[in-house]
């Protein structure tokens, strides 16, 4: 109980299992930004290329069943992501409304990731614009937040230690 009211960082345990679980999920930030180059690219053009196809380069566009696989893992994959970056935010001394505009920021960008892709195959191609922007706020977000909560971490212990 005293850990859900003063977060998971109040003892030597809890702060070592968050310092591994922030570096894991650094190095899934850094490891996410080099696959989406390899995979999709940051341009318009190569995004559109990689949802619908490219008959010189002989790809075939992204299929029914290929974008439902990469969705229903995304679901519970950045569902669970969701819920532990906010309520991990939720302890720290940040204010309320700074707090607020992360954990909206990431929803938007989380369901706009999974989104886009459905619509630049079924939709237009010009949603390619939101599957960039949705990565790059998805990727400027979770970087915030994990900033923000190392800061946290590291200012509550060091307040614990004097």
């Amino acid at each position: 109980m005293k850990v859900m009211m003063t977060g998971p960082g109040g003892n030597p345990l809890g702060r070592t299992i968050l310092i591994f679980f922030y570096t894991y999920f650094l190095l899934h930030w850094v490891t996410g930004i080099f696959m989406f180059r390899e995979k999709l690219g940051f341009g318009y053009a190569s995004v559109v290329r990689y949802y619908l196809g490219d008959p010189d380069m002989f790809m075939n566009p992204r299929s029914f069943i290929g974008l439902l696989e990469v969705t229903h893992f995304h679901l519970f994959a950045m569902g669970l992501f969701f819920v532990v970056f906010s309520h991990l935010l939720l302890f720290t001394p940040f204010r309320k409304q700074i707090k607020e505009v992360l954990i909206r920021l990431l929803a938007v960008a989380i369901l706009s990731d999974m989104a886009a892709g459905w619509l630049v195959r079924y939709a237009a191609a010009h949603f390619a614009w939101l599957k960039l922007g949705a990565f790059w706020l998805l990727q400027g977000v979770s970087l915030l937040m994990l900033l923000g909560l190392l800061l946290a971490l590291f200012s509550k212990e060091r307040h614990q230690t004097d």
